[in-house]
């Protein structure tokens, strides 16, 4: 194979990966065709090199909406860090090729190594979970459920074993000059039995029947306010104040609970007076509770907290959560006795402390809620540490005034669709500039707003106590997968080895 067939190879496989986050997730099912081919046939220093173009076309694609941030070469720097996944991919496929030489078992170790490398990367507090292939499939609502078992890494495993699949397929007829369709038998079998559980699933889902369960209801307000980054806090929280539901009261009749979206509020509600204010008149005459997203401090203002404040109609704190996993560089500096050095990529205002636990908030007479802020959303082992400390419904804060009309929005949206598919329960996704919604626990969006759009819209969600697979017991199933995979492969290398020596 020459460079240039290469070259084309390697940007099919960009742009049908590029595609498959374009809300085009029918792309996936063969955007790793090309990539595999080019790997096959390249020697390791031309793997290293078209591995390495491969991660950065992909990455230049999903992550551009990096440019609406206020530090633009954040994006020229993260994307050749990103870029070293590809690599990595790409060299562990290498050397599977040069030492495997048993088609199915490549095609179970392929995607094996594949999602250890996603799952390795959604760790620490370093974590970047963009790029990963199973939200692709966001839409495909039968497949999705799957994740209820084996989390988005589940999803990942079917797209990349259906390309290999495809690949070996290919492979076998170019070789052998004749066709054999084991290969794709045994794909196409494994998603049969995905796509039939996700069918039954959703028909079955708790969302469907809920009106039996007796599960507590909470009606919402969500408020999204829709303040440019350079407006907030200007008028003492008075800007996130909307126009009055009617005459007679300022949110709908029936309303339980006003949502806020993260960092509406900057320090407690004594330093908000103008809000204050309104907010006490309005809760008590309407008996509401009200969710905010604020930034908090300790007494010596050393201390900064992302936090999720519930108040009580009386404007006292009910509950209060802080987010345990800032957005690195961006909220605060990630290990820095370590990464000092980079102290140069940290554009944060303040230096935000991340929490230690994961605590639900007790909605008097109605259950426990749990609250991810913001980035915290997009890291699957958060929100189940959540709900295994009893929530029963999710709230997502999010503050996405800086990403303008960009994609990254509904990206974002994805990451909380996906959390409420994989623990059973009900997200509430409420964002600044949009999109806001309400998603039930099959995944359908009961609820949304449009971007960009100052509004209040109204619903509700119902607590649920039941707890999926994947809730109670994380990634087991995947990585005890991923662990046969590899006893099979040493397996196999020490029997070869025996059979060459003798």
């Amino acid at each position: 194979m020459k460079n240039y067939h290469r070259t084309i190879l390697t940007t099919l496989s960009v742009l049908f990966l590029f595609l498959s986050f374009r809300e085009l997730g029918f792309f996936a099912w063969f955007s790793l065709i090309p990539f595999l081919f080019v790997i096959y046939n390249s020697n390791l220093k031309q793997t290293i090199l078209f591995s390495f173009i491969c991660g950065m076309g992909f990455f230049i694609g999903v992550t551009y909406w990096m440019n609406t941030l206020p530090v633009k070469f954040v994006w020229l720097l993260l994307t050749p860090l990103l870029s070293i996944i590809f690599l990595i991919y790409g060299t562990s496929i290498y050397f599977i090729f040069k030492k495997i030489h048993q088609p199915i078992l490549r095609m179970f170790l392929i995607p094996a190594v594949w999602i250890f490398i996603e799952f390795i990367r959604s760790q620490t507090l370093l974590a970047f979970t963009i790029g990963i292939l199973g939200y692709t499939q966001y839409s495909f609502l039968p497949l999705m459920q799957i994740t209820r078992f084996t989390g988005i890494y589940g999803v990942s495993f079917i797209i990349i074993l259906f390309n290999t699949a495809i690949f070996e397929t290919i492979l076998f007829l170019i070789k052998n000059k004749k066709a054999t369709f084991k290969f794709l038998i045994i794909g196409i079998s494994i998603l049969v039995v995905f796509v039939t559980y996700g069918i039954v699933s959703v028909n079955n889902n708790l969302n469907r029947v809920v009106s039996d369960k007796g599960y507590s209801e909470i009606k919402l307000a969500l408020v999204q306010p829709n303040i440019l980054l350079g407006d907030k806090y200007s008028g003492e929280g008075m800007e996130i104040i909307l126009e009055p539901y009617c005459e007679e009261t300022y949110f709908r009749e029936d309303t339980d609970l006003v949502v806020y979206p993260e960092s509406m509020l900057w320090g407690f509600m004594e330093e908000n007076e103008n809000f204050k204010d309104w907010a006490k008149i309005i809760a008590k005459t309407e008996n509401l509770y009200m969710l905010i997203g604020q930034y908090t401090h300790d007494e010596e203002f050393d201390r900064y907290y992302d936090s999720a404040l519930l108040y009580d109609p009386d404007m006292e704190i009910a509950g209060r959560y802080d987010e345990t996993h800032p957005v690195p560089f961006s909220q605060y500096m990630p290990y820095p006795k370590i990464l000092g050095f980079l102290k140069f990529l940290d554009f944060s205002v303040v230096n935000l402390i991340p929490a230690g636990d994961y605590n639900s908030i007790d909605y008097p007479d109605k259950g426990k809620i749990g609250v991810n802020i913001c980035y915290e959303s997009t890291i699957p082992s958060i929100a189940r540490k959540v709900r295994n400390n009893d929530a029963e419904a999710i709230f997502v804060l999010s503050d996405n005034a800086s990403l303008d009309d960009s994609i990254a929005p509904w990206h974002h949206l994805i990451f909380s669709k996906v959390r409420a598919i994989e623990n059973g329960c009900y997200v509430v996704h409420c964002a600044n500039t949009g999109i806001s919604a309400i998603i039930s626990p099959d995944g359908e969006l009961v609820a949304r707003s449009d971007l960009l759009n100052r509004t209040v819209f109204y619903g509700s969600v119902f607590l649920i106590k039941e707890k999926t697979f994947y809730t109670k017991y994380g990634d087991m199933l995947v990585l005890i997968y991923i662990g046969t995979i590899f006893l099979l492969t040493i397996v196999y290398l020490i029997l070869k080895k025996l059979k060459k020596i003798s």
